[in-house]
């Protein structure tokens, strides 16, 4: 019997469009060269290289000196995180001397290299963030110290689908570096610079537009299976003038920061990937805005309890994240795959983790009043082939399965 199949985890990974693909076929096998390489075919990998650059760089409204290929938004997060402390310790700053601020709603592959900079001595704060998810602004400033050396919170986050305000992130920065005088007094052991402002903006490219002329950051991770590009590529934006020290050593590729022969396909299937979002993201957005409403309306007035996670307003066209009381959300998640319909309960990438560590922050720590919000959470991430009537089969489907956990209780 015909199963309706309903893909609902795109925050997690996208399909790679076929017109990506069609891009990327010719430079596996007919166009192999090594970008390294001399003669004329490495010469002409290098052209494509060079051109995707160009491609990439004009997505974000920056230069093609300033972005870095790596293999994956992790890579980059690490390569941004890292390589900031590292140049800085080459450069004679002690590690006790550094100080970080993020959140605590980062993705993994921030909260780790933060993790293994604690280790090491260097001071971390977290900024706090609302019941929304929005991060507080004042609450920035006020971490902000003379020894700051990096700034690194998300523009949108990958679970409950907020977004954030990094152009008044940037602001507060500047103005702080400009103004307060607690941060711009000379200290010879440390210095006054301001610090680097890095952004994970992996989940965002698809919805919002990153013109780095207006954002005021320093740093952007993107990553190419979040836009329905090829897996295994990223890419780190690294403004003129700001300084790393390279993690993977070798061969010098990538302005020295990223060794390894480039990976000619994928290259040239992100620049595709970004093309493509950037000709449609403004139907998108409209498009999937309308099911995203329609879909929560709906949710809401059917079952009963449940708590609609992220802003309501800020959040991402695709994105609906809930909690659903006295419900066991893996198993609910195995249900509805039975269905035909793929979703998720937190991200992808807490194999480990019992519960949402996102939601239990916008919750409070000390509110147990709300604590169930983060083992009862799913996500519903919808793309490009979303339709209507994969959102109200979804929807009848959640609402039985809702019905016959509650019945066995």
């Amino acid at each position: 019997m015909y199963m309706k199949q309903v893909y609902l985890d795109h925050a997690s990974i996208t399909p790679t469009d076929k017109r990506v693909f069609r891009i990327m076929k010719k430079y596996y096998s007919a166009e192999y060269g090594n970008p390294s390489s001399i003669h004329g075919v490495g010469v002409s990998s290098k052209k494509v290289v060079d051109e995707a650059r160009k491609k990439c760089a004009h997505f974000l409204r920056a230069h093609a000196d300033e972005i870095i290929f790596t293999s994956s938004g992790t890579e980059s997060n690490v390569l941004a995180i890292e390589g900031v402390v590292r140049k800085l310790l080459e450069n004679g700053r002690a590690y006790t001397d550094m100080h970080v601020i993020t959140s605590r709603i980062e993705h993994q592959s921030v909260l780790e290299p933060v993790a293994r900079l604690v280790h090491l001595g260097v001071k971390v704060d977290y900024v706090n963030v609302d019941e929304n998810g929005i991060f507080d602004l004042v609450d920035l400033k006020h971490k902000l110290r003379p020894e700051t050396v990096l700034v690194s919170l998300m523009t949108v986050n990958n679970e409950i689908g907020t977004i954030q305000p990094i152009r008044e992130i940037a602001k507060v920065i500047r103005q702080a570096w400009t103004h307060d005088s607690r941060l711009t007094t000379f200290d010879s052991k440390i210095g006054n610079r301001k610090p680097i402002f890095h952004t994970d903006a992996s989940q965002a490219p698809l919805y919002i537009e990153l013109d780095t002329t207006v954002l005021g950051v320093d740093m952007i991770t993107l990553d190419g299976h979040k836009v329905y590009g090829p897996k295994g590529i990223g890419m780190l934006y690294l403004k003129r003038g700001t300084e790393l020290s390279t993690i993977i050593s070798g061969g010098g590729q990538e302005s020295g920061l990223r060794s390894g022969t480039e990976n000619v396909p994928a290259i040239a299937g992100l620049a595709t990937a970004f093309e493509i979002a950037e000709k449609e993201r403004g139907g998108e957005i409209d498009r999937l805005g309308m099911l995203r409403d329609y879909a929560i309306s709906k949710i809401l007035a059917q079952i009963t309890g449940v708590v609609l996670n992220g802003d309501p307003i800020q959040r991402l066209p695709n994105n609906i994240n809930i909690s659903i009381p006295n419900i066991d959300a893996e198993f609910l998640v195995l249900q509805l795959d039975a269905r035909g319909i793929q979703c998720s309960t937190k991200s992808s990438c807490l194999k480990d983790e019992s519960e949402s560590y996102v939601i239990r922050a916008i919750c409070g720590e000390k509110d147990r009043d709300e604590a169930w919000r983060a083992k009862n959470s799913i996500r519903l991430s919808f793309g490009r082939k979303t339709t209507k009537s994969d959102i109200e089969y979804t929807i009848k489907e959640l609402v039985k399965a809702v019905g016959k956990q509650g019945s066995k209780k």
